[in-house]
């Protein structure tokens, strides 16, 4: 029996479904009348409001949506069977696909606040860095010991630990090691479908209580994150991924990243890279 093609088979079945309860979920919740959409709108701003009101802080958000794809990679060892052109290093492959390597001589004098002007040199060496020229500098997903590397596919990034070079920065601006993934074969599985906007992620969030009061929206992204895995091969989604920061509580200070699938407006809560990172604020793009 080709279990291969049965894998691929529920593959598609799946996305199938996953777009059909998309298209009416869309049907349901925007309607098809002028009436009914200027409700949503109205609906819209007044829950802002509440958001305001509850001492939430974010910049507008975008009203316009946007669109993605469906993507997927091969769950090989790619990085593994190319460890041996590394230099200067010492490399161990993980069990989940990650290399986690040290680097033999420390990487010194890296600008704590632009750590892209001295890595950029390093990731595109490809005998530090396997497959660096995918990568580029993410401000947004580093923090003050950590500096972060996202893989490019199709019109965005991946965020996700399997898709990112996570640079160790000590507070005097040495690199000592890193640790790497890297999504191999990737390949759009359909033709562009419309995401929610901005704006519709930050509702759902606030309305699944996921933003709590007194709260600051540091920044949003729609980038591509995992959504599920199947033996040789993962699929990512647009997500948008929001970063907030509370202003008080046991979490207060700690930048906290919130994951809205962007095609159907679902709350995810597995896969992220990371749940929190602690870092300098960013704006909202």
């Amino acid at each position: 029996m080709d279990f291969r093609r049965i894998e691929w088979l529920f593959l598609v079945a799946f996305i199938v479904i996953d777009i059909f309860l998309f298209v009416a979920f869309q049907r349901d919740t925007t309607g098809q009348t002028d009436t009914t959409s200027s409700r949503s709108t109205d609906s819209d701003t007044t829950i802002i409001k509440e958001m305001r009101a509850d001492n939430i802080s974010f910049k507008s958000p975008s009203k316009s949506s946007g669109n993605g794809y469906y993507i997927s990679t091969s769950n090989d060892s790619s990085l593994k069977t190319n460890l041996t052109s590394l230099s200067d290093q010492t490399v161990r492959y993980e069990s989940d696909g990650i290399i986690s390597a040290t680097f033999k001589t420390a990487i010194s004098g890296v600008d704590t606040k632009h750590p892209d002007k001295t890595l950029d040199t390093v990731v595109n060496n490809g005998s530090l860095i396997l497959n660096g020229g995918e990568y580029l500098y993410n401000r947004q997903l580093s923090s003050q010991n950590t500096v972060v590397y996202t893989q490019r596919v199709a019109d965005g990034q991946i965020y996700s630990r399997h898709g990112e070079i996570r640079f160790s920065l000590t507070n005097d601006g040495s690199v000592t090691g890193y640790k790497q993934g890297f999504l191999n074969n990737v390949s759009t599985l359909r033709e562009k479908t419309e995401t929610i906007s901005e704006r519709k992620a930050l509702i759902w969030l606030y309305q699944y209580n996921q933003i709590p009061n007194n709260t600051k929206v540091v920044w949003t992204k729609l980038a591509y994150t995992r959504y599920f895995t199947l033996k040789n091969s993962s699929v990512y989604i647009p997500t948008w991924v929001i970063a907030v920061k509370a202003n008080s509580g046991t979490n207060a200070g700690v930048l906290q990243l919130k994951h809205v699938n962007a095609f159907t407006g679902a709350i995810l809560t597995t896969d992220s890279s990371v749940k929190s990172v602690s870092g300098t604020e960013t704006a909202t793009e």
